[in-house]
């Protein structure tokens, strides 16, 4: 019912949001019959696990997505005529158009003219992607330019679009709690921390500010050694200034509970990368420690120009060669597990959940200063990357932490660890934890539909 031509609802995970979402793309392609409207995610793998889902579950007698040969009226049902895979665009019975974007790469977006357009996820798009997207939504027959937006608040651009009261727009808020189908202990499995389970649960915008992880401290710290037994993996930040390498080991936890402990660390300055691998390997050996595998930067990928070796070709073949790493060299792939906002809150999650469950610590020989000054000038480790890790001062709008050339190296390189052996926050899949759930509120069909049955 809000009259606003930008509408963003702002909520939690399992509120409603894509089904929202998708109801508005289809209210406002039957309000323009013949006209383009657009549905856009931040890569087209989401969309597929969402939006398509949702179309599947809501439109009358869908069944799955059409592949190979399949007929779209069949699969999708009676509200749809076809379906393009190579153009990615659904028509509707009424021969208005559904282009799926992606805003992976917010030049495909250029060029059109939509009547109307729905965002899903805005927190994982660049704000680069939503200008492109929000100037297309120009076409002049259309009955309203609406801009429908559906997504968890996350400040930055977020903020300064929707979060202002600017004329024209509105932002409604949905509550996770407040969805009476959400399957019992839905809540119970998100792996959120504390303050972020606001804007996760209860659809607010939550201003970051101060210390990053501010749920680790003493509680996260536990008095363990290196045990060559155990799991062991490895994490590190690139770079020939200020390299940072650090070991996890996997052990017993109480209760049954797995710890991952952040064992030892390697903290050095102004040193050839070759060099630096030799070093760490012959650390490990002397520990009887082998890697399972070594997370890092995904930059790590690039070649040098002198060499025409990259950063994580020469530490992955050293340390093979010295016995030193079992496994591979893994980096966040897509933009998702590199959008560092999401990275940070994994990683904090796992210090501590909104539940008080503690996953991740640090030894606490790693804190004790007698070690850490020893560590070259302008360079820390991870304790007090944790302690001092901050974000912008005087930027409450920025959820991006600051990049300072000293508590950021040891930050991102525990980053590329969560994220690459946990993944990013991700709710929990509904229809798996209820597999009635996809089926249970679909809307049953008649046959062809005319535009007076919608």
């Amino acid at each position: 019912r809000a009259p606003e031509e930008t509408v963003l609802l702002a909520g939690g995970w399992g509120s409603g949001k894509t089904w929202w979402l998708v109801m508005e793309a289809l209210r406002s392609a039957v309000q323009n019959p013949g006209l383009p409207g657009a549905i856009v995610s931040p890569t087209f793998a989401l969309q597929r696990r969402t939006v398509m889902r949702a179309i599947v579950d809501l439109f009358p007698g869908a069944t799955h997505w059409p592949t190979g040969q399949d007929n779209a009226r069949q699969t999708l049902g009676p509200l749809v005529k076809s379906w393009s895979h190579q153009d990615r665009v659904l028509r509707l019975f009424n021969d208005s158009e559904i282009l799926f974007g992606s805003a992976e790469n917010p030049g495909s977006l250029e060029g059109a003219s939509y009547a109307w357009a729905c965002l899903d996820e805005p927190r994982l798009v660049r704000h680069e992607a939503w200008r492109i997207l929000n100037s297309r939504v120009r076409d002049p027959r259309s009955k309203k330019l609406r801009r429908s937006v559906a997504g968890v608040p996350a400040m930055g651009w977020m903020h300064e679009e929707f979060n202002r009261e600017l004329p024209g727009r509105r932002v409604i808020r949905a509550s996770t709690s407040s969805n009476p189908h959400l399957p019992s202990g839905y809540i119970d499995h998100l792996n959120l921390s504390d303050r972020l389970a606001r804007a996760y649960l209860h659809g607010e915008f939550v201003v970051l500010e101060g210390v990053v992880f501010w749920n680790y401290g003493d509680e996260a710290i536990v008095d363990v050694e290196v045990d060559p037994s155990l799991p062991s993996f490895g994490f590190m930040d690139f770079g020939g200034r200020k390299p940072y390498f650090g070991l996890v080991q996997e052990r017993p936890g109480p209760g049954g509970s797995t710890m991952e402990v952040v064992v030892e660390e390697v903290v050095s300055a102004d040193i050839l990368e070759a060099r630096h691998a030799r070093e760490i390997a012959s650390w490990l050996r002397g520990m009887g420690v082998v890697m399972l595998d070594c997370y890092c930067d995904p930059a790590g990928k690039a070649r040098s120009a002198q060499t025409g070796l990259s950063s994580l070709s020469t530490y992955r073949d050293i340390w093979l060669d010295e016995g030193v790493l079992s496994g591979r060299m893994l980096s966040p792939r897509g933009p998702i597990e590199r959008h560092i906002p999401n990275g940070v809150e994994a990683t904090r999650a796992r210090i501590q959940g909104h539940d008080g469950t503690r996953r991740l610590f640090v030894a606490k020989h790693l804190t004790e200063t007698e070690r850490t000054r020893r560590y070259p000038s302008g360079t820390v480790g991870i304790h007090g990357a944790l302690m001092g890790y901050a974000y912008p001062r005087n930027r409450p709008t920025d959820n991006v932490p600051a990049k300072d050339g000293v508590f950021d190296h040891p930050a991102d390189a525990l980053r590329y660890y969560v994220v690459g052996r946990h993944g990013v926050m991700d709710a929990p899949d509904i229809a798996a934890m209820n597999p009635a759930q996809s089926t249970g509120m679909r809307y049953s069909g008649r046959g062809d539909l005319e535009d007076s049955d919608l």
